[in-house]
């Protein structure tokens, strides 16, 4: 268990990214489409996902099931441990992860350096899957997703297409941009029982919670092959 390392700024789709792969992205040659290869953006899409952890607990009481969990001590979060400061994440968490990337998390999307769409909030960009959640009740499992309504209804289809021409750079940057925090931000960040600044959503993404944390950006339209 370590630490994320979440930027407040962070270019998606580079060439020199080493963690490339089909678990982060399917556009293989980084910032660049293959060959001649081109693409007619017509829609952008973010799906953030967040759940809260599940504890386990052998021969558990109550609610709890004995065996199942996604942790079953809390010694990284005591005196000493990796965890210090933090704690596993409380459906609180998972709903403040929830409205601080739609407010907080931008995104700019174009070609090269010519930016089409520039530092929109998450909130514009539902993935048109429909909002599914749970407010839990008998079970602590809570589930909300920035989808948008269901159907291709609930997307963010452009007014004008972007254009993705042969052998130009894809460019994608995500920024974290954090609101006005009342001078809060400073008792956060150096109170020993806090240890990360709750208002930021950089510290919450990073923290050592459980919490499971997805956020994707996808570029949707037509695809054009320059050979068969």
């Amino acid at each position: 268990m370590s630490a994320g390392s979440v930027q407040d700024n962070t270019n998606l789709f580079v060439v020199n990214n080493t963690q490339r792969n089909e678990a982060t992205t399917n556009l293989p040659g980084g910032n660049t489409l293959p060959s001649d290869q081109s693409h007619v953006t017509l829609a952008l899409r973010v799906f953030a996902w967040y759940r809260n952890p599940i504890l386990r607990v052998p021969g558990g009481t109550g609610d709890e099931i004995a065996e199942n969990g996604d942790y079953s001590t809390v010694t990284p979060w005591l005196t000493g441990g990796i965890g210090i400061g933090n704690a596993p994440g409380s459906i609180q968490d998972y709903y403040r992860l929830i409205w601080q990337t739609e407010e907080q998390l931008h995104w700019t999307f174009g070609t090269g350096m010519k930016n089409s769409i520039e530092n929109l909030p998450t909130w514009y960009f539902p993935a048109g899957g429909g909002i599914s959640g749970s407010m839990a009740g008998a079970t602590d499992l809570i589930h909300w997703q920035n989808q948008g309504n269901d159907g291709h209804q609930g997307i963010l289809r452009l007014a004008r297409a972007i254009l993705l021409p042969p052998r130009q750079n894809v460019i994608c940057q995500a920024k974290i941009i954090a609101l006005p925090s009342d001078g809060n931000a400073a008792t956060f960040g150096t109170t020993t029982t806090q240890g990360r600044n709750m208002l930021s959503l950089r510290d919450n993404l990073n923290a050592i919670d459980m919490v499971s944390k997805v956020v994707q950006f996808m570029f949707d339209g037509l695809f054009s092959r320059d050979v068969q």
